[in-house]
């Protein structure tokens, strides 16, 4: 009983040995053409596709992925390889165009065990039309039906001979049915009617259109070419390549190409029959379907950038943006929820990038989203933080949660305002540091004379050793009963204004124990304030009348000092008495009013 057991390789080490290979395949062929006297140009196209196409033998496909490379092991098998290929493409050169080729890799095409018994490889016609009975059982009605479209072109002779080579051809039934089954696929999706285009009289360095250019790749693909037209990536070939690597990897394989970057290796190229767009792109997977797919591929993906792309500031912004949004899925709005490390640029290919030009998370984040505060990006030195800085900090805060200034201090109160809060967004060092946990100290330094300090929690009892303070508090109240400044002295001679109101706040007690019980004495320095500005009117009006008697009309004295002139004399005098009454009107007036309004 026969144990067989595989090496499960990393893309790493197979990567290794198919670079180790591919020089062995070199060696070998200059080591042949030696022999038969020629000098190997290793300049020539034929070399290179000779190699790759060596390369491409499903025995050495295997042996790079399930061997490490040691040369006495690697040697015999691609020696062999090497010489068949060699035979193939350049001794059978008159045969017709559809050639006897190597099968797709067991991992493309799967070889499932059966109970049927073994078809031999005679060509003979009992054996095809035994063969074609089974395809009729086992393929879907469509793609049986597809079948028969080919074969009013080619025989099945001809298909077979063009899809399977003879060591699929020994193979269970299931396995020849269910790679028909998949080349079918890729050809009715090129060729819908049945009629497949021949591409060996096209010339690369001519006009191809998209059409010729999948069809050039499918026939490679399936096994009716052996190669792509000559100098196919000669002219184009980003172009060519782009349409090819899609219709691959989108028609044929069906993969997210950011997915097959973290998946593919070398052996991808030779089992799909790429080697020359994988040789143009100087064997960069990157490059392949960065080409192909550039808004998905970025440059920095599993691959080294080119020189100075990192010059170009447009170009790290990108790749800035890319990992913020796209990788660790960050909405920049809410960068001061986050905390991004130097390991997630690292993690994600970016980091030559933040070590050569920034070394700091929040520098490379502002240059990527300048419209953003410094403290949005990430933590600030405690330096940062001036009386300008920390004051637009926390009404920024206050515009991110949504509230009015004048409900502040309610979502206090409410245990909705606190240091949580400034934790959440990213200012707690501020919030400690530099206003000593002091709410009402933070807020009032963003909204200066907005607020008392009791709008936000206790205050410290020195505060109430302060007259002035005890003043301020008790206007306070007066305002949030509804009572004008103007009007408190009518509203407490009237017992609208009183203890027991101020026994409602908070404060009430230690303004009630200030007065001991008499606001008088809170109110007395607002009062006398305002009884010094009546005794100022009525001294106004007194003076008013002295002037008046003393521009009094003198009679025959006046005559006698004016002539002709004392008739405008005492029209003067009239005119000036009448504004003197009217300027006493209106003082006796404002003191009515004023006396009324502060009459104990």
């Amino acid at each position: 009983m026969k144990s067989k057991v595989e090496m499960s390789l990393t893309r790493e080490q197979i990567s290794y040995n198919y670079h180790q290979a591919y020089q062995l395949v070199r060696q070998l062929l200059r080591r042949m053409m030696n022999k038969r006297g020629y000098h190997l140009d290793e300049s020539s196209p034929e070399v290179s596709e000779l190699c790759d196409s060596a390369m491409g033998v499903e025995e050495v496909v295997r042996l790079l992925q399930t061997q490490p490379f040691l040369e006495e092991a690697y040697e015999p098998v691609l020696e062999r390889a090497l010489k068949d290929t060699w035979r193939l493409l350049y001794l059978d050169v008159r045969k017709k165009r559809f050639l006897a080729l190597d099968s797709l890799p067991a991992d493309v095409i799967p070889i499932e065990n059966s109970c049927d018994d073994d078809i031999t490889p005679e060509a003979s016609a009992d054996f095809f039309e035994n063969l074609l009975s089974h395809f009729r059982q086992h393929l879907s009605p469509e793609m049986f039906c597809y079948l028969n479209e080919l074969l009013e072109n080619y025989s099945l002779a001809e298909l077979c001979q063009t899809f399977f080579s003879a060591t699929l051809m020994s193979k269970h039934l299931s396995a020849i049915i269910s790679a028909m089954e998949k080349k079918l696929e890729i050809l009715k999706m090129c060729y819908p009617n049945g009629r497949v285009e021949d591409t060996s009289h096209l010339n690369g360095k001519g006009n191809l259109s998209r059409e010729q250019v999948i069809s050039a790749f499918v026939n490679v693909y399936v096994g009716i070419e052996k190669r792509f037209p000559p100098y196919f990536l000669h002219r184009d070939g980003d172009k060519r390549s782009r349409v090819v690597i899609r219709f691959l990897v989108d028609k044929i394989l069906h993969k997210d190409p950011r997915k097959l970057l973290d998946e593919a290796d070398e052996t991808f190229f030779i089992i799909h029959k790429i080697q020359n767009i994988y040789r143009f792109y100087n064997y960069s997977l990157n490059r392949v379907l960065q080409n192909a797919y550039p808004d998905l591929i970025h440059p920095w993906l599993k691959s080294r950038c080119q020189d100075n792309y990192w010059a170009n500031k447009e170009n790290r912004m990108k790749a800035l943006r890319w990992l913020v949004e796209e990788q660790l899925k960050i909405p920049p709005s809410e960068l001061y929820r986050h905390s991004i490390s130097r390991e997630d640029f690292a993690r994600h290919g970016l980091s030559f990038m933040f070590n050569r030009y920034y070394n700091s998370v929040s520098r490379a984040l502002g240059e990527a989203y300048p419209n953003l505060h410094p403290w949005e990006l990430g933590k600030v030195p405690f330096e940062f933080w001036t009386d300008k800085t920390a004051a637009a900090a926390i009404r920024w805060m206050i515009e991110k949660k949504g509230w009015s200034v004048e409900e502040l201090p309610g979502k206090a109160k409410e245990k909705q305002l606190t240091r949580k809060t400034f934790s959440e967004y990213g200012l707690a060092t501020l919030f400690e540091k530099k206003f000593g946990k002091n709410i009402y100290r933070a807020i009032s330094h963003a909204y200066p004379g907005r607020f008392f300090p009791w709008e936000f929690g206790k205050v410290q009892k020195k505060y109430w050793e302060s007259p002035e303070n005890i003043f301020q508090a008790s206007i306070w109240i007066a305002l949030q009963e509804g009572i004008p400044e103007k009007q408190i002295p009518r509203a407490i001679k009237n017992q609208q204004l009183d203890q027991s109101i101020f026994q409602r706040y908070s404060i009430g007690h230690a303004l009630k124990k200030w007065s001991k019980g008499n606001l008088e004495r809170i109110f007395a320095p607002w009062l006398w304030r305002e009884r010094r500005q009546l005794l100022r009117e009525h001294k106004l009006l007194r003076k008013i009348r002295t002037l008046k008697k003393q521009h009094q009309p003198q009679g025959l004295l006046q005559l006698f000092l004016y002539g002709l002139f004392s008739y405008d004399v005492q029209m003067d005098i009239q005119r000036t008495h009448q504004r003197y009454d009217r300027i006493a009107h209106r003082i006796e007036r404002r003191i009515f009013l004023e006396e009324d309004n502060y009459e104990w």
